[in-house]
């Protein structure tokens, strides 16, 4: 079980979009990238995977049984528990293309060569550091 927060990598990638933070505020999971957990407790993250009991979704501990809802999910991480999270609609090369050159202001060729670099809708975090750098 590994824990970990992702604010750094997301703040390593440089200057913030503001297209790029209204997609994420339109998902509802704009408190996720400011969510810093770290824990140096091993045994304790360890003494809880011990425990866990994928049957039941529920920690075993010696005082009672622990069950973690989405109602505990929501007021820890700040997150809405309500409706579909995303619905998803099928994308064309193209169409992630032009949504990379509107919100990253790359060159269309170079989204290209990399979209096709990578066989498919995707492109590689470090290509996006690389165009953050320029």
């Amino acid at each position: 079980m590994k824990l970990s927060s992702h604010e750094r990598k997301v703040h390593s990638l440089g200057r913030s979009v503001l297209a790029i933070e209204g997609l994420v505020a339109g998902t509802g999971l704009s408190s996720l990238i400011a969510c810093l957990v770290d824990t140096g407790d091993r045994g304790l993250l360890s003494s809880f995977v011990e425990r866990w009991h994928w049957e039941t979704s529920s920690v075993h501990l010696p005082v009672g049984e622990l069950t973690i809802t989405l109602d505990d999910v929501s007021s820890l991480l700040h997150l809405p528990v309500v409706g579909d999270l995303h619905s998803f609609q099928p994308l064309h090369v193209d169409d992630t293309v032009q949504m990379l050159v509107d919100i990253l202001m790359v060159s269309a060729e170079s989204t290209r060569t990399e979209t096709a670099q990578c066989r498919g809708l995707y492109v590689r975090l470090q290509w996006v550091r690389d165009m953050y750098e320029r």
